[in-house]
């Protein structure tokens, strides 16, 4: 069974791809099987008591129709929404029942509903203690303790946790649009179409490889999606959105595509656009038509110099970089000037930077650059204490006297725990930790995700603090608030400090009972 390109293309931004109307038929043709489907049956098999959680358009209902069979074969209690319960006793009543005939359940609840549930019931909702405990354990991070190990009755699965934005299944559901897709042969409008070229495009292994590693890359950034915005994504890039006719009144390449759509996944590839990242030589080549080598399928038959106005120019010149990226052997050099920060952050995510001491050093220097520009310290963290009446307002003094040594600071990666590991998860942010004089019993965390890391790293490289939106500046002002409220293991008979507004930095020693002021 295979769908024409008009159903493919309603897909993209539409309720078409919504369990709620799907016919069965149609969801066994265009689910993609993912690691959550092999824990859940592993979970059912067990006879565990599954709360499926997230946020409205996870996909909950979706999984737990896709199970069906299983689910019936093991007699399961199952609740495919929590809020269209009318008697909530008689739903604890069912529910006890199933625990006390060994019935495996699942039941799918949005976060919120879950929360206010079990306020209501307390102790009377089943396994109530463990779901607390699990709640606040979903994130683990290195080697916290892990309470979980599998033999608990309860199984909580919050596919907000979840990202799919990972090569294998990232490639699995390519695969599955390209397979089901009817590419219209009959059709009066097939030679003006390009979603046959689209189709053959993103077959090919070298297109596929490097369109799937640059969409995989936004699972670190923070891109959310769930299943339905990368089917819509792909059908997206095949067919534009539109009908076989309004195809055909101008072009729509899959490469141009992919930077053009209107939801979060296209928003951020935008970040990842081959035309920003500048090649001297490959771009002088792209716009003078001499780059005629090592092409995978065609030559770009328009060059931007061949045209007369600067704007037409730059628009080709743009959908040329673009496919040159895709289609010529040569495009991976473009991904080779992603900025370092970049690159850096990724790599401690995948927990393959063998500098974590370095990048410590640099989010050092970089915090304490946020409150002296003129600070070169990297070997210790200053602890600034500014005073302020409301959190909205910037501070006009910061003091400080105290600081932390590397060795009281640690990165944390986040993950699942154990009993989910299998569960796709991509890491989008780490904890800069420092620990107070107590070690392990205290710590204070500075949450550092892309963004912010790219601002911190900035400020390292000497860029002025002012850069910094307001959001990570009260992020760093409470992170400071936080550590001043430690006893710290070297305190200073000398005091720094600095006004804010306008930048002058004052020294004022203590010696033999004396204050000894000094500019600078």
């Amino acid at each position: 069974m295979s769908f024409s390109m008009d159903f493919l293309s309603k897909i993209y931004n539409n309720r078409n791809s919504y369990a709620e109307v799907f016919e069965e038929e149609d969801i066994k043709m265009i689910h993609v099987e993912t690691a959550v489907e092999q824990v859940l049956r592993e979970y059912i098999k067990m006879k565990k008591f599954i709360l499926l959680t997230g946020n409205p358009g996870d996909g909950k209902t979706h999984l737990i129709r896709s199970l069906k069979e299983l689910l019936d074969e093991h007699n399961a209690f199952v609740e495919l929404d929590i809020n269209e319960v009318e008697d909530y006793e008689e739903f604890l009543d069912n529910i006890n029942q199933a625990i006390e005939n060994r019935r495996p359940c699942i039941i799918a609840v949005n976060e919120y509903p879950l929360i206010s549930m079990l306020e209501q019931f307390k102790e009377r909702f089943p396994y109530y203690n463990e779901i607390l405990e699990l709640k606040d354990s979903s994130i683990i991070y290195n080697n916290d303790v892990n309470t979980n190990n599998g033999s608990s009755k309860v199984v909580i699965l919050d596919l907000n946790n979840r990202n799919l934005l990972k090569k294998e299944v990232l490639t699995a559901s390519l695969k599955k649009i390209i397979k089901i897709s009817n590419v219209c042969g009959g059709c009066e409008f097939n030679k003006k179409c390009d979603s046959q070229y689209n189709l053959n495009a993103l077959s090919n292994n070298t297109v596929q490889e490097r369109l799937i590693k640059v969409v995989s890359m936004l699972g670190n950034t923070g891109t959310h999606v769930v299943m339905r915005d990368i089917l819509g994504f792909f059908s997206y890039i095949i067919t534009a959105g539109l009908s076989c006719e309004k195809r055909q009144e101008d072009e729509y390449k899959y490469y141009n595509l992919m930077f053009n759509g209107e939801n979060e996944l296209f928003e951020s590839m935008r970040q990842f656009d081959p035309y920003h990242f500048s090649h001297p030589e490959i771009d002088e080549g792209l716009w003078n038509g001499t780059l005629k080598n090592d092409w995978i399928f065609n030559i770009p038959k328009i060059n931007p110099i061949d045209v007369e106005t600067e704007e037409e120019a730059n628009e080709i010149f743009i959908s040329i970089k673009r496919k040159f990226f895709f289609e010529n052997e040569r495009g991976n050099e473009l991904l080779n000037l992603i900025p370092i920060e970049y690159n850096a952050f990724f790599d401690l995510l995948r927990q393959a930077n063998d500098r974590e001491l370095d990048m410590i050093k640099q989010i050092v220097l970089a915090i304490n650059k946020f409150f002296n520009s003129d600070e070169t310290e990297d070997e210790k963290l200053k602890v600034w204490i500014t005073h302020k009446y409301e959190l909205r307002n910037h501070p006009n003094v910061a003091i400080s006297n105290k600081s932390f040594s590397l060795n009281d600071i640690i990165l944390l990666v986040p993950g699942l725990p154990s009993h989910l590991k299998k569960v796709e998860y991509i890491p989008d942010h780490f904890l800069f930790r420092v620990f107070g004089p107590r070690g392990q019993k205290e710590s204070v965390d500075l949450k550092i995700d892309l963004k912010f890391y790219r601002m911190l790293f900035l400020i390292s490289e000497g860029y002025p603090p002012q850069i910094v939106p307001d959001n990570y500046k009260f992020k760093l002002y409470r992170f400071m608030n936080e550590l001043a409220s430690f006893q710290s293991r070297i305190r200073s008979n000398e005091f720094l400090i600095r006004d804010m507004g306008n930048n002058y930095s004052y020294k004022l020693s203590i010696r033999d009972n004396k204050y000894l002021p000094k500019r600078g």
